[in-house]
């Protein structure tokens, strides 16, 4: 037997098969191959609608094609029960009404292929939704994994600034292609991989020109440039100012 319950209002506790389940509102439950039901309990509020069809009548009707993704099957064994958003809630009501209607039009000739339509339509409902909120699922857990990545490279930004001055050496690092850091990041904060590393790497300049005496060339080897020519050459394009120009600046400040 499998059975399909919507709860609208209160609760409901029941078992399945030896299993206790506590129904709430706006909550879906679908038990597949259940053997027996028991309702053990119902508030005095509960609403709620209960479709019970036997396996041989779902096989002919899901034979050609099937709209569940095998993953439902496997989740619906674990957890039957779900939760439905009000569009969801209005939408199945719909398609229960009208299975309602067909089944009180005893006079309709073809009643019995307009309840295996309206099923049919029921179980491609619930199919889209399963589907939609997988989908869901998957785009949070991406976003996640987006911004722990982001979170990563900031924190290896600091640490390893002074070899690491291009996105590959830090996508590398990480695991991933250069463009793809590129795009979490751009996505993450608004600027690229590159525009962070100029970031750190010119604060690690100025910090050195400000609180030591190393000469620009001892700053270059410290910081990995080829030459005190390249460091120099960077530091004027994100400042504007030369070290040298920079540091007597800021000497004269003091």
């Amino acid at each position: 037997m499998i059975i399909h319950i919507l709860v609208r209002k209160g609760e409901i506790k029941l078992n399945s098969d030896g299993k206790p389940y506590l129904l709430t509102e706006d909550c879906l439950a679908n038990f597949l191959d259940s053997r027996f039901l028991d309702i053990l309990e119902i508030s005095c509020d509960a609403q709620a609608y209960m479709l019970f069809l036997k396996e041989p009548f779902m096989s002919s009707l899901l034979k050609k094609t099937p709209p569940f993704p095998p993953s439902y099957v496997q989740k619906i064994k674990m957890c039957p029960m779900s939760f439905q958003s009000p569009t969801g809630i209005k939408l199945f009501l719909q398609r229960i009404e009208a299975i309602q209607g067909i089944f009180a039009d005893h006079t309709h000739r073809f009643q019995a292929e307009m309840v295996k339509c309206a099923l049919w339509m029921f179980m491609m409902d619930m199919a889209n939704e399963y589907i939609r909120q997988e989908d869901e699922s998957k785009g949070h857990t991406e976003k996640e994994r987006r911004n722990t990545l982001f979170k990563q490279f900031i924190k290896l930004l600091f640490t390893d600034v002074r070899e690491g001055h291009s996105v590959s050496w830090y996508a590398s690092k990480l695991c991933v292609t250069p463009q793809y850091l590129n795009r979490v990041v751009k996505d993450c904060s608004q600027k690229t991989a590159y525009d962070h590393i100029c970031t750190t790497l010119t604060g690690a300049i100025i910090q050195q020109l400000e609180d030591t005496d190393n000469s620009i060339s001892q700053i270059a080897d410290d910081l990995c440039f080829p030459d005190q020519a390249t460091l120099t050459k960077f530091f004027k394009r994100q400042t504007g100012k030369t070290p040298t120009e920079y540091r007597r600046m800021f000497t004269d400040r003091e």
